[in-house]
């Protein structure tokens, strides 16, 4: 089996390569922190000097930073893998990136004749080392078909999102609701404690009250399933009064809440535009 290459070996990286290793597929790998490098070549990593010597070696090569700005430095930076890499290879970027980098290191990459992807992680490491990671990927069908079986050896599920860039904008919008929920819930806690209940009270109510489910698990009641028009379907009490009445009562009790003061807003522009539309 063909050695395959690592950029990144944290908390994450580290994972995928123990999915790898214990695979019995061989990896080199390079991160710019001394522990981590250790960690990996106690794990059976064979250890390079730079992003470059990763390149010389594999042909697949897994990208493993935190930032766009280290996913540029390592691809293309003057240590970057990039132009080491052989014709014909495989890089794949993991990191939650925007979709213009993905695409600005694919166009190097383009230029080299070799195939860019994202393939971004959904799952923190113990996820990872358990083999419960899924991918979501973004290139052409021929590409994605060509890193599947490996992506398939660090994780239960590959799932092909769209054209490049895609696996990074599924990514963003994955982690805008889960980062979403929880600022909201800090805000509407808060909501809570200026009508005298207490946060711990009213997210266990709020558990108790949420067994149902989440909207998403009935998404085709809000949204149009057949892709014609994202507009929800807002009824007229929730988003159109009560939404903006949660405002409303956060600025008579006097406590700062600025997305509820903006969910207010948005969710009177959404009942004004359903009125209009139904007339």
């Amino acid at each position: 089996m063909a050695l395959v290459g690592m950029v990144g070996l944290g908390a994450m990286g580290s994972g995928l390569l123990y999915r790898l290793r214990l695979a019995d597929v061989d990896v080199v790998g390079y991160d710019i922190a001394p522990g981590a490098r250790q960690a990996a070549q106690e794990a059976g990593a064979r250890i390079a000097e730079s992003p470059v010597d990763v390149a010389r070696a594999a042909t697949t090569i897994d990208v493993v930073v935190r930032t766009d700005e280290e996913t540029l430095e390592c691809t293309l930076g003057p240590d970057g893998l990039i132009k080491a890499a052989e014709p014909g290879a495989l890089v794949i970027l993991h990191g939650t990136i925007l979709p213009q980098t993905t695409k600005r290191i694919a166009e190097a990459g383009q230029a080299r004749k070799l195939d860019v992807i994202d393939a971004c992680m959904l799952g923190i490491p113990d996820v990872v080392r358990r083999g419960e990671m899924r991918f979501v990927v973004g290139g052409t069908d021929e590409q994605f078909e060509r890193a599947r079986p490996h992506l398939l050896r660090m994780g239960r599920e590959v799932v092909h999102m769209g054209p490049l860039g895609a696996g990074n904008v599924a990514k963003l919008v994955h982690n805008l609701l889960q980062g979403s929920q929880t600022l909201v819930l800090h805000e509407a806690v808060q909501l809570g404690q200026a009508g005298g209940i207490p946060y711990p009270q009213m997210l266990e109510w709020l558990h108790d009250m949420h067994t149902g489910g989440s909207l998403l698990d009935r998404w085709q009641r809000t949204f149009d399933p057949s892709g014609a028009d994202p507009t929800p379907n807002i009824g007229h009490n929730t988003i159109g009064k009560d939404v903006p009445l949660a405002a409303e009562f956060a600025r008579q009790a006097g406590v700062d809440l600025p997305i509820i003061e903006q969910l207010g807003a948005a969710g009177l522009r959404l009942d004004e535009a359903a009125r209009a539309g139904a007339h």
